[in-house]
Parts: structure tokens; C-alpha cells; sequence
């Protein structure tokens, strides 16, 4: 009876009949009810029966089979992203509720670990939490899709999430938010057992944004605080960010001793903790899969990961190394047009440089033809206004002097 008052509830806040905040509340609490400490050590215990999970590796691909049948279980649409990078082979598996929109919600960890690490908690941990949520959310239906993605190729360079984020981006998929959990499973201390740390990227501050204000909205029910800190990109969240999406990085609050060794064991795991993460994920998850979007805004020239020449991309620039920061990156040679896609009604389109604007547009097309003198590494901004303010950014290293326009 329950399930089914809160799938009614679900319905009605997808049509917009019902936005109140109690009716949301007990939605949330109900979509959350479903992840338990029990749900946890369930599949925890069950993925460290194939360890380690070096990339590549037969135990690796055993573990992979295991998360597939899992969300087949679920009756959840659940495939195989087969990849090949840096002398490895192997495969994400990806599972996906599909919503009623053209926009993805991306929550993600890996499940490779080194060679001789059981991987309990890195990301043994992150794991079974994306699969106690899938388990969670998969009963209700939502506005926007959600796909649940576990990487391999994680410690070896973070080869799955490039890949896979690479090829979304190459067939324009529109994704609003990635969350990456890796290492969520450790506290002994009480501040630990009710702090999470989020590793933020400079453009993901409506993301940060959406997980304190949920932290605080339920914070009877989760007992959960955030603690913001710098981007660390060495996690599988990197790459989309890279490849111009908003995405973060969530990972317990204390150190952890026994990572990336054969005594990173089942032992060290907080079940009660665990489980609190996943429940924090999945309010913030199921909250933006009922919301609207309003205003969405996409730089969809220059491309990322090119290099141009005078408007003219030439070739692709590929990185097997994530500390360098080329992965996605885009260099400009000569002035280029911007070009923005945007959806949803606005009165007007922002294009420019770092925190410098240079064009307003009122009308589409959205373009500026950026003749701006511009040298080493930058940022092209676009911000579109409407019922929401939306934005986008692209890194880029560019030489680009100025040229006065031809009369």
C-alpha cells in the first residue's frame, strides 16, 4: 500500500499537480526506505567474491556479469559498453530508467581495483551503493532518464570513463548532472559517520548546490552534512567534465589506511554509513529526475577534444593520461565562430571569455565569432536567460590574436 501511494504521489509531482513539499517529502522518504544497511552488505559481500578485479582481468569480467544480471534482476534495461585504451580491454555496464525527456542523470562508481586489493571500499563501496539505488529508484517513473554506470579501468588511468563519457558527448547526449562515488563506505568516528565529502569542479556549483540543499531538506531523515572541497580529477567524473558536462566526486570523510592493499576488506566498511550515503544520493537523484528543465544551454562549436585552425577542426586530441588535462580539451589556432544550442524560451544569450563578456545575442542563431586576442589556456562562456539562467563552459588553449574585421 505503501509503494503504491507513493507511486501515485511520484505521478502527480511529474505532472506539476502536486509540487508541495510534504507530498515530496514522503515520495522522497518512501524512495529511500528501500536502502538498508541489509541491501548493502548484500552486494558488497557478494562483488568481493570476485576479487581483486584488476581491469582486463577474468575476475574483473565475472564481477561485471554479476552487476548485469543485477539489474536485469531489477527489470532494468542493462547493457555492456565494451572499450579499448592504453594496452586494456574491458567494459562498463550500464543500466537505464528511462524517463520521458531527452535529459540523463548519470550516477556512477568503478569496479576494477588494483591488482592485489579485495577493493572493499575503493569502489567496492561505491558500487553497491549504485546498486542499492538502482534497486530503490527503479519501482518509481521519472521526467528525466537515469543511468546507473559502474567503470572499469578506473586505477589503471581512468580508461572506462573516458571512453564512455567520449562517446556520449560524440552523440550529443544531454546530460544534467553526473555523480561519481568512489570510496563511500568508511567511517569510525561520529563527525565521520555523518560528513561527506564532495570534490567539486569549478563548473559544477548548481550540483553542490542541489546536494546541501537536500542534505539540509531531509536532514531529520539522512543526518547528513557536506564538506566542500577542491576537484581532485584522478576520478572517473573527470572525463565529463572534460568533455563539458556538470559532474562531481563524493568520497567519505576520513583517511582511509587500507586503501589500494589486500587489507582494504569488508571489515572496514560502515554498513549504517553506506547506507546513508546511498540514501543521500538517491534523494538528490530523484529530485532532479521530477524537475523541469527549464533552460538548457550547450556549446556545440568548437568542439570539444579538436583542434582548430581558422574555424576548421583538423584533427582530435587524445590523452591516455588524466593528470595532463588534454582529455577533451580544445585548442584554438586563428578566430573561430562560438556556436550555442539552446532549449527551453529566452530572452537572451551571453557569449565570453573567463569572466569577461564579450556578446549579447537576443535572437537566434546563437553565434559570436570570437575575435578577441587570446593566448594559453582559457574558458568560452555562454549563459542563456530564461525562466532559469543556464550555462556552459569549454576549456580551451588558444592562440588566437586579434584581426581586424575586413570591411
Amino acid at each position: 500500500m505503501k509503494t503504491a501511494l507513493a507511486i501515485f504521489v511520484a505521478s502527480l509531482l511529474l505532472l506539476n499537480l502536486a509540487p508541495v513539499i510534504d507530498s515530496q517529502q514522503s515520495f522522497i522518504e518512501s524512495v529511500i526506505s528501500h536502502i538498508t544497511e541489509k541491501t548493502a552488505h548484500y552486494y558488497l559481500s557478494n562483488l568481493l567474491s570476485f576479487a581483486p578485479r584488476y581491469t582486463g582481468t577474468e575476475n574483473c569480467k565475472k564481477a561485471e556479469e554479476w552487476a548485469y544480471r543485477e539489474f536485469l534482476k531489477m527489470g532494468l534495461k542493462a547493457e555492456f559498453f565494451e572499450w579499448e585504451m592504453g594496452g586494456f580491454t574491458d567494459r562498463n555496464v550500464v543500466a537505464t530508467l528511462a524517463g520521458k525527456t531527452n535529459y540523463t542523470i548519470i550516477v556512477c562508481a568503478h569496479i576494477d581495483t588494483v591488482e592485489d586489493a579485495p577493493g572493499a571500499d575503493d569502489d567496492g563501496s561505491g558500487t553497491a551503493a549504485v546498486l542499492c539505488m538502482a534497486k530503490a529508484l527503479r519501482y518509481y517513473h521519472f521526467a528525466n532518464t537515469i543511468k546507473f554506470v559502474l567503470f572499469s579501468g578506473e586505477e589503471v588511468g581512468t580508461y572506462g570513463s573516458y571512453s564512455y563519457a567520449k562517446y556520449l558527448y560524440e552523440k550529443g547526449e544531454k546530460i544534467i548532472g553526473v555523480f561519481m562515488l568512489d570510496m563511500v563506505g568508511y567511517a569510525t568516528t561520529e563527525k565521520g559517520g555523518r560528513y561527506i565529502r564532495i570534490f567539486k569542479p569549478e563548473r559544477s556549483d548548481k550540483l553542490v548546490e542541489k546536494i546541501k540543499d537536500t542534505a539540509e531538506r531531509y536532514k531529520s531523515i539522512l543526518n547528513m552534512e557536506i564538506e566542500v572541497v577542491p576537484n581532485y580529477p584522478g576520478s572517473d567524473h573527470e572525463a565529463f567534465v572534460e568533455y563539458g558536462y556538470d559532474a562531481i566526486f563524493a568520497a567519505h570523510y576520513e583517511g582511509y589506511p587500507y586503501g589500494h592493499s589486500p587489507e582494504d576488506t569488508i571489515d572496514k566498511i560502515n554498513f549504517t554509513y553506506e547506507m546513508k550515503v546511498a540514501r543521500l544520493f538517491a534523494a538528490v537523484v530523484a529530485e532532479m529526475a521530477m524537475e523541469k528543465v527549464k533552460t538548457y544551454v550547450e556549446i556545440i562549436e568548437p568542439k570539444e577534444g579538436y583542434v582548430y585552425l581558422f574555424n576548421h577542426a583538423i584533427m582530435p586530441v587524445n590523452s591516455k593520461t588524466w593528470y595532463l588535462g588534454l582529455r577533451g580539451a580544445t585548442v584554438i589556432i586563428g578566430r573561430v565562430d562560438v556556436i550555442a544550442s539552446v532549449d527551453g524560451e529566452v530572452e537572451k544569450v551571453i557569449f565570453g571569455i573567463d569572466d569577461r563578456m564579450w556578446k549579447w545575442v537576443y535572437s537566434p542563431p546563437y553565434e559570436w565569432r570570437m575575435n578577441v586576442a587570446t593566448f594559453g589556456k582559457h574558458y568560452i562562456k555562454v549563459y542563456a536567460y530564461g525562466d532559469e539562467i543556464a550555462k556552459d563552459e569549454m576549456d580551451i588553449i588558444a592562440i588566437t590574436p586579434y584581426i581586424p574585421s575586413i570591411p
